[in-house]
């Protein structure tokens, strides 16, 4: 997929064709402004990814997903298995979409490209220059020049890196697969995603049934020593999966933000996981990731790229927007992950209630801050904190 153009100044260069990448340049390129798109892969691009959508992120994107999505799931199993208990979660409205992450990608930047965004794959980035009037990629094909620079390209990519800018990231090991079996050991799990906990000590595990395969991984949510080829084969035996056709396992890494408020750096433009913005108690970060870019759109176009308030416009718009419920979000997180006592009790007590209430974020029916600045619901959550402990403590 690459527009070849003439074009050597762009009003705006995103890197990253990810889900931030293509939501800025959609929401940029609809408003006429001349972007870029770089990917540094070939396009469509495969990616090794749980795929889940949960429905929050349709209130951002204004188009239909019709025929994107593999799946709707209206229900989510969530098994303790420290407590062996089991809650199910349902809703009316699906709560997780499920889709095949290069067919997600290809559909969000085909909806930028129609919008009128150029699309290079196959660039790659070697280094950048941010300078007063200006930024200056320079690529395996030439340099390129534009006024703004929106780095969408993970913690790990050239933006980040090569400005130093990933070092406020805590970075949280995964194994992803991509998980072939039989039919038998298919049909167990193909009717609603699930989520196991107790199983790999301050993380989770998990399986989102796709259409002719499962994925199934493990992520460690805060910094442990755990092995986590080991815990994937045990949470393998746990299922029962013993036969396995075919299998892509990647290991990656999750960045979550957790003292960085300066998103907005001169010419530049931190979006999704350059920014560390995922979900701290569900590492969820496609609907932050798409926030992001439409926030990175946002302030360019309100401020009319005027440096001198662009900045200061997406820093509080971030904080306002994704910032402010992370960091709500982390408190739970605390409570889930940092101690297994804690957590086993709290499963134990009122683990129907904490799964219906990740649920509501799921769908965006609530957010971690009307939960936590409701007064009730907040002397609820230290009131459970409290229990836990004390019960720990007997």
């Amino acid at each position: 997929m690459v527009n070849n153009s003439n074009h050597i100044h762009f009003d705006v260069i995103i890197v990253g064709s990810g889900p931030a990448g293509s939501t800025a340049a959609y929401f940029l390129a609809k408003r006429g402004c001349k972007v870029l798109v770089l990917e540094k892969e070939r396009l469509p691009r495969y990616k090794v990814c749980g795929g889940g959508v949960v429905r929050r992120i349709k209130k951002i994107l204004p188009f239909s997903w019709n025929g994107i999505m593999e799946d709707e799931f209206y229900s989510v199993d969530v098994f303790d298995h420290s407590t062996k208990l089991h809650f199910k979660t349902i809703r009316n409205e699906p709560i997780i979409m499920m889709s095949m992450r290069e067919n997600l990608d290809s559909f969000l930047l085909s909806k930028a490209e129609e919008a009128g965004a150029f699309i290079k794959d196959g660039h790659i980035v070697k280094s950048i220059s941010l300078l007063d009037d200006n930024v200056l990629l320079s690529t395996n094909y030439g340099d390129i020049e534009g006024k703004f620079l929106i780095a969408a390209d993970g913690a790990t990519g050239i933006s980040a890196k090569f400005l130093g800018l990933n070092k406020n990231l805590i970075h949280l090991p995964a194994i992803e697969t991509e998980t072939e079996v039989n039919i038998e050991s298919y049909s167990k799990f193909f009717e609603s995603p699930r989520f196991d906990f107790g199983l790999v000590d301050r993380g989770y595990a998990w399986v989102f049934p796709k259409k002719d395969h499962l994925s199934i991984g493990v992520v460690l949510m805060k910094k442990d020593k755990v092995n986590l080829n080991e815990a994937f084969k045990k949470y393998l035996s746990l299922l029962g999966i013993n036969e396995i056709i075919h299998t892509e396992k990647h290991g990656y890494i999750i960045p979550i933000n957790r003292n960085n408020k300066n998103f907005g750096i001169k010419r530049l433009l931190l979006t999704g996981d350059a920014a560390g913005l995922a979900d701290p108690v569900t590492a969820e970060g496609i609907s932050n990731a798409v926030l992001s870019g439409y926030l990175a759109a946002n302030a360019l176009i309100k401020k009319d790229f005027d440096v001198r308030y662009v900045n200061n416009f997406y820093d509080q718009s971030v904080y306002d927007n994704i910032l402010t419920e992370n960091n709500y979000a982390n408190f739970i997180s605390n409570l889930v992950y940092r101690n297994a006592r804690v957590r086993t009790a709290l499963f134990k007590i009122y683990g129907q209630k904490l799964s219906e209430l990740i649920t509501d974020i799921f769908t965006g029916e609530k957010t971690y801050k009307s939960i936590m600045t409701n007064p009730a619901s907040y002397l609820k959550l230290i009131k459970y904190f409290f229990i836990a402990e004390q019960k720990i403590n007997n």
